[in-house]
């Protein structure tokens, strides 16, 4: 995969069903078949929710290792998202993996924090993103991220 700076790259969207059906349930396959470091995975589903009738979301999960912040992925998400679905976003900084500020960032959207975190957990489970996000922190570990453009 190619080297690149934190710089707010470009990153795929993909649903969870291409992961699924054609790579296995594995984020890395998807990842080194398409030489990408930048993943969303996308997932609209219908909800039943206590007290209410089935409700729409849009769960995207970002697993970047080249954006300092997850901005622009959120901004994409929300024109992708159906007008009729609650969207729901995640952030995998993949690049801060193994040190103290890494952490998946859920954004909050007020339908309770167990359902927007097993929304979120269903995804990262069904396309096996700890596992990716573990072998490609480690096989880029020392490695220097230089932008081949500035020389």
């Amino acid at each position: 995969m190619p080297d690149s700076d934190i710089s707010n790259n470009s990153a795929h969207f993909v649903p969870l069903s291409v992961i699924m059906d054609q790579h296995a349930g594995q984020l890395l396959t998807y990842m080194q078949e398409h030489e990408t470091r930048n993943v969303v995975i996308t997932l609209p589903v219908r909800i039943d929710v206590a007290g209410k009738r089935k409700q729409p979301f849009f769960v995207a999960v970002g697993v970047t290792f080249d954006f300092e912040t997850p901005e622009a992925l959120v901004d994409e998400v929300e024109r992708q998202c159906p007008n009729d679905h609650l969207c729901l976003f995640a952030w995998v900084p993949a690049h801060l993996f193994g040190s103290e500020d890494f952490g998946i960032a859920i954004d909050e959207i007020r339908v309770g924090e167990n359902l927007q975190n097993g929304l979120v957990g269903e995804v990262i489970d069904k396309a096996a993103v700890e596992q990716a996000v573990t072998t490609l922190a480690a096989s880029w570990q020392g490695k220097c991220y230089v932008d081949k453009n500035l020389h």
